[in-house]
């Protein structure tokens, strides 16, 4: 999948918006509840639940490991951002300044969901997988619904499952509240989420790296088949003095690679870097280096 597809999907909607915001869209219905379900509904700020019928989505969130626990199997890369934390603990969004050849994916925007929902988003995490399809999860303030939408139960009747007419998308609110390209994709997240057994997940794709992440980065990268390893872990974290501190971990790392960041690591010190260890463990290449954002931002991941 084109990895511009998930945002302009996601950005779709602030044109279409103009347009039918001025539009009243009513579906009849002789049931007072149907009718609550299916009409285009705007509710007021809530600081608990989403005033919203059904269910809603309750799921621990606080890594890119709690996101990959609610994918499909088939994921093959995700991010995660604790917006919540950069903004207290930094003036600049940095992790919008960070360049593709560390990451890997295209780092997703703040202001983009922010504009999906028209609130503020405190944690992002979103990931794309081998059958075209993308998951967004975010939790936000104030928990308001400001878009337009016709809701259909779930197929278990438990969730309220948001068809959206300002953008093409589904949403399921909650913490976090899923968007997804369509109601199939929602449902899956859902019956993962119910699931009585422990489901097949993205987690267990990305398990070889993220038994030896950190939980600690407010920014944390997730990819298969990198070119460099078989899978591949970033984290990033702004430490209390201002300098960062990252952490890449390979999983069957290339041995051109794992050279070159042997090589680049007896001159470290030298460079800059405060820390710069490097340690491996079976399949397994582990690095973690901290610096100035420019020096940790910038030093070769491969």
């Amino acid at each position: 999948m084109n990895p511009k597809i998930g945002v302009q999907l996601i950005a779709a909607f602030m044109i279409l918006s103009m347009i039918l915001s001025s539009v009243a869209y009513f579906i009849g219905s002789d049931d007072s509840s149907e009718e609550d379900n299916n009409q285009p509904y705007i509710n007021n700020p809530q600081t608990e639940y989403f005033n919203v019928g059904g269910k809603q989505v309750f799921h621990s969130f606080n890594s890119i490991a709690d996101g990959l626990q609610m994918s499909n199997p088939q994921t093959f890369e995700a991010q995660f951002l604790d917006v919540e934390y950069i903004e207290s603990t930094a003036q600049e969004p940095w992790n919008e300044q960070l360049p593709l050849n560390l990451t890997t994916v295209y780092v997703r925007n703040k202001v983009e969901v922010d504009n999906l929902y028209m609130t503020s988003s405190k944690h992002i995490y979103f990931s794309q997988d081998l059958n075209n399809e993308f998951l967004l999860l975010s939790t936000m303030t104030p928990k308001i619904v400001s878009f337009e939408y016709i809701g259909l139960p779930s197929s278990d009747n438990q969730y309220l499952l948001l068809s959206r007419l300002d953008t093409t998308g589904t949403n399921v609110m909650g913490e976090p509240t899923i968007f997804t390209p369509t109601r199939e994709s929602a449902e899956a997240v859902i019956s993962i989420i119910e699931s009585f057994a422990v489901p097949p997940t993205a987690y267990d794709t990305f398990s070889p790296v993220l038994n030896y992440s950190d939980d600690y980065s407010e920014f944390q990268v997730v990819k298969s088949q990198a070119g460099f390893a078989d899978l591949y872990y970033l984290g990033l974290h702004r430490n209390d003095d201002g300098s960062f501190t990252r952490t890449t971990i390979y999983y069957y790392p290339s041995a051109e690679s794992a050279a070159h960041i042997s090589e680049l690591a007896l001159s470290g010190s030298e460079r800059g870097f405060s820390q710069y260890d490097v340690t491996t463990e079976e399949d397994i290449l582990k690095v973690v280096l901290t610096g100035e954002f420019s020096l940790v931002t910038g030093e070769d991941i491969e």
